[in-house]
């Protein structure tokens, strides 16, 4: 008989495998298309066959792994048709989360958006990399988290996790007028946030998803 304290032990272990695996794919330990082979992961992680095996289930159900018969687990790999998918989705959340945003916003909120939008302003470096990445989703999430829905918050959050690894096509590359271009639909977005200008905000939102798609799909294989 399986006792409760074995069964929390169990889904602890498998937990602890799912969050390390997902840590490895979204901080390019693991790459797309790439195969996992669990006696790696076992050593690397430190741990059995298993929770890997339920980690990396628990990691489809994201559509961050894929598995085929006889031949086990390989990161996915997103083509170009799929990552216009994702940005058709990303404009259309970005439209929500304006919406919520300038209807629920305080002062705080405001303040909060504002530093991170001069902490992504600030930053000199003229590479698409994990960093700028970083100060990007914190500016758009905190959009999100403007509107007081914590369920549409944890929506926006998974989307990011989700395409996280798809932007290693474009890590590294050079595009400092790109990124001029960014900077100032921040700007103007936070602007038109502040001044509780619905369409000017939705127009420059969905204005910088779509550069943001043109830059991504273009580094994409057919």
């Amino acid at each position: 008989m399986v006792q409760a304290g074995d069964k929390s032990n169990v889904k602890s272990k498998n937990q602890e495998a799912y969050r390390a695996i997902k840590e490895m794919i979204l901080e390019r330990h693991l790459f797309p298309g790439q195969k996992l082979v669990y006696r790696d992961l076992e050593q690397r992680l430190g741990m059995s066959k298993t929770p890997i095996i339920n980690g990396l289930m628990m990691l489809e159900n994201e559509h961050l792994v894929v598995s085929e018969k006889n031949r086990g687990y390989h990161i996915r790999y997103v083509n170009r048709r799929e990552a216009e998918y994702i940005y058709d989705l990303r404009e259309k959340l970005e439209d929500i989360a304006i919406e919520y945003a300038i209807a629920n916003h305080d002062k705080r909120d405001l303040a909060l958006l504002k530093r991170k939008l001069v902490a992504y302003r600030k930053y000199r470096n003229d590479t698409f990399n994990q960093k700028r990445l970083a100060l990007d989703v914190d500016f758009h999430v905190q959009i999100a988290g403007m509107g007081k829905n914590p369920f549409f918050v944890q929506m926006v959050r998974q989307y990011y996790e989700s395409v996280h690894f798809m932007f290693k096509a474009v890590f590294l590359t050079p595009s400092p007028d790109r990124f001029d271009r960014f900077k100032d639909e921040h700007e103007r977005l936070y602007g038109a946030i502040k001044s509780k200008d619905l369409e000017a905000a939705r127009r420059i939102g969905r204005e910088h998803i779509r550069g943001a798609r043109e830059l991504l799909i273009k580094l994409i294989p057919e």
